[in-house]
């Protein structure tokens, strides 16, 4: 078995994405995981029998470890930190186009390719932009946790509105959303829109309309109780750079539930045209909405629910390993 080091990264608790869900599931198949967490503070945290969290103040040479010694870096600025921790290999994880997003992490990105080892990549974009510039690049997309996603969680939480048919959006609300089709979606419409998520890059709500709900930043094990309460999901990003380079995670846990989602025409999302609804303008959004509320087609439902068993984060994870161990660092 390795050991595997997340490099600083969000706090492990805080938004449970890409990361988290990949350095858990290593840690289930027996690996041992130092998850480093961007805090100020000196911390060794034994989380699971083979979980760690870590402060950014704590020796990480001091850590235990078993070799092969695995950095996992997970955005391009990490590489000022490879040299502190003894390691064998660097893998690179592209989760979006950091480069586009943040400007500032573009001067770091060609020396994080040189540093890499292996590259992985969660959209195919990215995995075309950074296989002509390393030759160990390969996709793998984003997943889902079938353990928290459960039909089970099914009880209304308080919040919500109860006068009218939902349409949900659960995630970051941030400066990616496409605004002006939420606000062409939402006038005059006969559904309440509800907003489950942190603001994100927004000093405040976007909108204020009397039948558009912001709750606020929910505990992760709190999220399938909202989307099992949807009438429909919606993913309205705006088309661009960073947006087609993006596996959207609320796909998968939204199809794992059986919802019908309506999605703006990003990329990703045309592979699974045949399980959701994807729309090229806001009027076809919006005629998209009424029928996602409206649709009752429990085959449709069944073959969302079985996609999302075929992508799950455990099978994800199988298939790093597969790579790395082709790759002869496991």
């Amino acid at each position: 078995m390795a050991t595997f080091i997340q490099m600083p990264t969000v706090p492990y608790n805080k938004m449970t994405q890409r990361p988290q869900q990949i350095m858990k599931k290593l840690s289930e198949m027996g690996h041992k995981v130092y998850y480093i967490e961007d805090i100020d503070d000196n911390y060794l945290i034994k989380k699971t029998a083979n979980l760690h969290l870590v402060g950014s103040k704590y020796d990480m040479n001091n850590l235990e470890s078993e070799k092969p010694v695995i950095l996992w870096c997970s955005c391009p600025d990490q590489v000022l930190n490879i040299d502190k921790i003894r390691h064998d290999y660097v893998v690179y994880d592209v989760v979006d186009d950091a480069s586009h997003e943040f400007a500032i992490w573009g001067a770091y990105i060609d020396e994080m390719v040189r540093r890499a080892n292996v590259i992985f990549t969660s959209a195919e974009n990215l995995y075309d932009k950074f296989s002509k510039r390393h030759a160990k690049v390969n996709l793998v997309n984003n997943g889902v946790d079938l353990e928290n996603f459960s039909l089970a969680k099914n009880k209304k939480p308080l919040d919500l509105p109860t006068n009218r048919k939902i349409v949900g959006y659960v995630g970051a609300v941030a400066s990616w959303i496409d605004w002006a089709l939420i606000n062409h979606i939402v006038k005059n419409s006969m559904y309440n829109f509800v907003f489950v998520g942190p603001l994100y890059n927004l000093s405040s709500v976007p909108l204020i309309r009397s039948n558009v709900y912001f709750l606020g930043m929910k505990n992760y094990e709190e999220l399938p109780y909202y989307i099992n309460n949807f009438d429909c999901c919606i993913i309205p990003f705006s088309i661009n750079e960073m947006t087609n380079s993006c596996n959207p995670i609320k796909l998968y846990e939204y199809m794992s539930l059986g919802k019908p989602v309506v999605t703006t025409a990003m990329k990703e999302v045309q592979n699974f045209s045949n399980l959701c609804y994807v729309s090229n303008t806001m009027e076809q959004f919006k005629e998209n909405i009424v029928t996602a509320v409206k649709e009752k087609d429990h085959k449709l439902e069944n073959l969302r629910k079985n996609m999302a068993e075929n992508n799950s984060w455990q099978k994800r994870t199988e298939q790093i390993i597969e790579i790395l161990k082709k790759e002869r660092i496991l």
